[in-house]
């Protein structure tokens, strides 16, 4: 089973992740950070951040995974129906990277959050709050911080983790 790996940056105040589809911030040092973690592994997102965000390009040097419901079909891209079709997958790393639907629906899965967290408010009308109710679920094993922002890697705890085995080889 792969490594499961949602990474974002949020707005530690209000939760915000995105602004008419685009990050309401500009840090260079994290668009770095989230292309040496994904380069030459999977990226799963939704349909609305291929649309928006990535303006129907995918990501290069990465195997790039659209979650929709609507058919649809592009050069470089694979789509699928659902979060599990998704997670099918031989590669060793998966990583989730938005929207908020699928960050939401991913949660239950993920084996590590790699976390931009940005101080402040920000205006926006894209929402990522539920990872806050989960972090009792999470080791927090490293932080980097920054001048207005800081860089958290979370792992799922050894408990929690055991419980998700035990689910997965009932049903697999």
């Amino acid at each position: 089973m792969p490594e499961i790996i949602l990474i974002a940056a949020i707005a530690q105040t209000n939760g915000v992740i995105g602004d008419r589809g685009k990050l309401p911030w500009s840090i260079p040092e994290d668009l770095k950070r989230f292309r040496q973690l994904t380069l030459h592994h999977t990226v799963i997102m939704g349909r609305k951040t291929w649309e928006f965000d990535l303006q129907k390009r995918p990501l290069p040097q990465r195997r790039n995974i659209i979650i929709s419901s609507q058919k649809c079909q592009a050069d470089g891209v694979e789509f699928v129906r659902s979060l599990s079709q998704a997670f099918d997958s031989a590669d060793p790393k998966l990583f989730v990277i938005g929207g908020a639907s699928i960050y939401r629906q991913a949660l239950d899965f993920v084996d590590r959050m790699e976390l931009t967290i940005v101080e402040g408010d920000y205006s926006g009308d894209v929402f990522f709050l539920e990872w806050r109710d989960r972090l009792s679920e999470f080791e927090l094993i490293q932080i980097e911080q920054r001048d207005k922002y800081r860089f958290e890697t979370y792992v799922r705890s050894e408990k929690t983790l055991a419980w998700r085995w035990a689910i997965d080889g009932l049903y697999s």
